[in-house]
């Protein structure tokens, strides 16, 4: 008789906890805090489901998603604390480092190019680019910088190039259609809709044998001094939210599909499958190549360059951390490794993460 009537006795008394601990956690302020991303596209979409899924809230951040369009204008915001993490390109966390702000990257989302160099009808081999006019979103941005990158390696230098800060994907296109742009960088589902108005893919640059920090969340210096626990909170959302991603296909592709503005699934199916699946690192470390390679580039003008070494432009100790619990562990299961492709820069093989 007091097995049967325990057990009800007992299940009220875990559930009023349960409750009691529920009312607390909701008593306990959220953290504001303003994030930043660069671009609509699909390698934005970490913060987006880190956002959308609860997983920042989940560890105590009331974040604001901010688009400002182009790497150096969020750096820029970043710096002067408008934004004090950003998701956004590489290469200008790597130029305001060099200049003296402390930016450096906590992750590296994407190690590779997620590009696929659109022109028009009159370019039909690389070396036609010369004298043409190449747009990008911004003069400096992670675009601007992975064109001159691979360009500069074909044998088209920087300075045969004029490059044209066009603004925003769906600017570039119509530029394009008008000839005001020759050649511009595209990412899928957008390489989709150029294709239908007759623009023509020239080089795939995912299938470049190279690691190139594409992107990453960055912070400064002085922000990891003063606000340890929020960059850890939000390394936490991230990560989740990459595993997110990579196991729940029908979930992450709605939520690109959302932010996309797209109402078509096949675009929104490419762009998942060719950027997401393909170039997204289940364990966000930067790669010593893919910075490496940037700053051999920027050697030429800006003598710092030379002098500085990968690990100068980051910081990973919040990623070691999260490795090293049994939570981060089951998010991040196995290093992942990169897939043979076509070389003109490097040997087959996988860089050095940056640890």
């Amino acid at each position: 008789m007091n097995r049967f009537i325990r057990t009800p006795i007992l299940s009220v008394v875990v559930l009023l906890v349960a409750l009691s601990h529920s009312f607390v956690a909701a008593q306990i302020p959220m953290e504001k805090l303003r994030v930043a991303y660069t671009v609509i596209a699909p390698t934005q979409l970490n913060v987006w489901t880190a956002k959308d899924m609860g997983y920042f809230a989940k560890n105590g951040l009331d974040a604001e998603l901010v688009l400002l369009v182009g790497a150096p204008l969020a750096v820029t915001a970043l710096v002067a604390g408008e934004t004090p993490i950003v998701h956004t390109g590489a290469s200008a966390v790597i130029t305001s480092n060099l200049a003296g702000s402390g930016t450096v990257l906590i992750a590296g989302s994407i190690n590779r190019f997620p590009y696929v160099l659109f022109v028009t009808d009159q370019i039909k081999k690389v070396e036609d680019l010369k004298g043409k006019k190449f747009g990008v979103s911004r003069i400096g941005s992670a675009d601007n910088a992975a064109a001159v990158t691979v360009l500069d390696k074909l044998g088209v230098k920087e300075s045969d190039v004029t490059y044209v800060q066009a603004g925003s994907i769906p600017a570039r296109l119509a530029a394009m259609q008008t000839n005001a742009l020759q050649a511009t960088l595209l990412q899928a589902p957008e390489t989709l809709k150029a294709k239908e108005i007759g623009l023509r893919p020239l080089l795939d640059f995912t299938k470049l044998d190279v690691e190139w920090q594409q992107n990453g969340v960055a912070v400064t210096r002085d922000y990891i001094k003063k606000k340890p626990d929020t960059i850890r909170r939000f390394m936490r959302a991230y990560v989740e939210a990459i595993h997110y991603n990579l196991t729940n296909p029908k979930g992450a592709q709605k939520i690109l599909q959302k932010y996309l503005a797209i109402k078509d699934e096949k675009p929104v199916e490419e762009a998942y499958n060719e950027i997401v699946v393909k170039l997204t690192r289940r364990v966000p470390y930067p790669t010593e190549p893919g910075i490496q390679i940037f700053l051999d580039q920027l050697k030429a003008k800006n003598p710092k360059a030379a002098q500085a070494k990968p690990s100068d432009f980051t910081d990973v100790s919040f990623l070691k951390e999260l490795e090293s619990t049994p939570s981060g562990q089951a998010l991040m299961p196995i290093r992942q490794s990169i897939s043979q492709r076509k070389s003109i820069m490097s040997p087959p093989g996988r860089g050095r993460v940056i640890e």
